[in-house]
């Protein structure tokens, strides 16, 4: 069984599905009911959904409740992420800041150390961002909280030990987010840099990534894990697996 956050739309929708069509049972975590009660449908059966607002005490009790009746946990695809607004490093709102670090860092704390006696063995995933390695430039917020998550997801890795932890890189990918920085009417460095990167071709598809991740969660090697810090969509060497022996083609 595998528990996925952010399950609503986008990355964590992908993944949900696409465990779901590997005959795997998933708990889709997300606070749409309407569009989880349309992600049961598209697999019934083998998706379960919970309404769950992870930035509150409340949110956290409803994964421990629905996972309460599975003596193992498979995985959990941490997903979430919040619609952190482009905004000039000076105009940050440390009030917003704090409910965003709610979402990207303090939940999947709570989630891994409320379920930690049903996760020996499993393999956890976190979605990194390069926005953690330096700042985009009127995104400051994104930038700081996409950091932090990393240092905890590094974290994890180094104290989890039972676990195994997974960080990977998806990427640009075509989530409500990244539709909202390229719709976006502020003059920003960023902006520019995601419409370019659009115009490209190199802004994928949610459902590659959720497959992709599938793969690293299903069908990754041991040996392949330990032998990686990170997966990156866009290094073609992290997209082999045993059961093609290929490399997946380039995303263009």
């Amino acid at each position: 069984m595998f528990i996925v956050t952010g399950a609503s739309s986008g990355i964590g929708r992908a993944t949900a599905l696409a465990l779901a069509q590997r005959n795997r049972k998933v708990i889709a975590i997300g606070r749409n009911s309407d569009r989880l009660g349309l992600l049961e449908q598209k697999s019934p059966g083998f998706i379960q959904s919970v309404v769950a607002d992870l930035a509150t005490e409340l949110g956290i009790q409803c994964i421990a409740n629905a996972a309460q009746s599975f003596s193992k946990i498979d995985g959990i695809i941490h997903a979430a992420g919040s619609a952190v607004p482009l905004a000039d490093y000076q105009d940050l709102n440390s009030e917003e800041l704090a409910h965003h670090f709610s979402v990207h860092v303090s939940a999947p704390i709570e989630i891994n150390n409320c379920l930690r006696s049903k996760l020996k063995g499993a393999r956890i995933l976190y979605l990194d961002s390069y926005s953690a390695r330096s700042p985009r430039v009127g995104w400051a917020a994104y930038s700081i909280v996409k950091s932090a998550a990393q240092m905890a997801a590094r974290s994890a890795i180094s104290e989890m030990t039972d676990s195994t932890v997974i960080r990977v890189f998806p990427g640009g990918v075509r989530t409500p987010l990244v539709e909202a920085v390229l719709t976006s009417t502020m003059a920003s460095k960023t902006v520019e840099e995601f419409r370019n990167t659009d115009s490209e071709g190199k802004i994928v598809e949610a459902c590659v990534v959720g497959e992709y991740l599938a793969d690293i969660l299903l069908e990754a090697t041991e040996q392949q894990i330990k032998s990686r810090e990170t997966w990156d969509f866009n290094n073609a060497a992290d997209r082999i697996f045993p059961s093609d022996n290929i490399a997946r083609p380039e995303i263009r």
